[in-house]
């Protein structure tokens, strides 16, 4: 019998499986994002005054929710777009427009929440939703229960996939630089920390997506 560990993971490419999964249904991309970008992003919120609060527009049981989408470069503008238009790739549809929308940070603090919840926009039904981690907490608190299945702090996507084989939740504790890009219909949440007075900086971005007419 093969040894799998060799097969799957071989020294050689030549000599082992290779693997490409292809997953049907909606898709979520983490993408990486360079630190000096995220520094740029916390000095910018951090110098700014009078930001508009956006809580009435989110869903969010958070005290501190600002409107930022005037306070980003032209450059980080510029790098978010090229990140919506790679989702477009990997989905096979390279040809749809995209329109920047909304960009709001969320400072939460412990006991705070995001309930499960999807985005929407004022100009189009059709768009993409997204996660940028800019701080957090050294600690999330103490786990309450089951507590090697943790979530305190974690952020959670759910697809609805009601497929037995079929992953239908995703859950994960999200580090710094780490952007997730997922579609406006995609349920979504983050669940409440405790135990330290750190918060919990995050940044949603929406961007409209422009499909094109059929001559």
């Amino acid at each position: 019998m093969a040894d799998l560990k060799k097969v799957f993971a071989p020294k050689e490419k030549s000599m082992g499986v290779t693997m490409v999964p292809v997953m049907l249904g909606s898709m979520i991309i983490k993408f990486t994002l360079p630190l000096p970008v995220i520094d740029e992003i916390n000095k910018a919120y951090d110098k700014a005054k009078n930001l508009q609060p956006w809580n009435t527009e989110l869903a969010g049981k958070i005290e501190d929710e600002k409107l930022v989408t005037d306070i980003l470069s032209d450059e980080a503008k510029g790098l978010f777009v090229g990140c919506f238009q790679q989702y477009l790739k990997s989905i096979q549809k390279p040809w749809w427009g995209v329109s920047l929308s909304t960009a709001w940070i969320n400072e939460m603090k412990a006991n705070e929440y995001n309930p499960f919840h999807y985005h929407t926009s004022k100009k189009s039904d059709l768009g993409l939703s997204s996660v940028l981690m800019l701080k957090r907490p050294s600690t999330y608190g103490k786990e309450f229960s089951n507590p090697d299945d943790p979530s305190n702090g974690f952020l959670e996507l759910t697809g609805g996939n009601q497929d037995p084989l079929g992953i239908s939740n995703y859950r994960v504790d999200a580090q710094v630089g780490d952007f997730y890009v997922f579609p406006y219909t995609m349920l979504h949440g983050v669940y409440p920390f405790n135990g330290t007075e750190e918060v919990r900086r995050t940044m949603s971005y929406n961007c409209d997506l422009i499909k094109p007419e059929v001559k």
